[in-house]
């Protein structure tokens, strides 16, 4: 038996569950928020309506951007269980 450390890092996933696979679901949001936030979508928001005073394409940008930022959260912070 050697002396030195383990620098290993700990397995932080129990043995008896695989390791969550969150990359296809990453590049998923990433893809939707793509065509969520490109011309054609963000077309049908440009106009002069406005609700309680804020532009509709403002309104849409912010919401579509606060659910990216709440999707990948949950699903970086483990929300989804395998």
């Amino acid at each position: 038996m050697s002396d030195a450390p383990d620098n290993s890092l700990p397995n932080l996933v129990p043995a008896d569950r695989p390791a969550p696979r969150r990359g296809p679901r990453l590049l998923f949001i990433a893809v939707l928020f793509g065509v969520l936030l490109n011309y054609p979508l963000l077309g049908l928001f440009d106009h002069d309506g406005r609700v309680g005073g804020v532009p509709v394409l403002y309104l849409y940008v912010l919401l579509t951007w606060i659910a990216l930022v709440g999707l990948t959260a949950w699903l970086t912070r483990g929300g989804i269980k395998n």
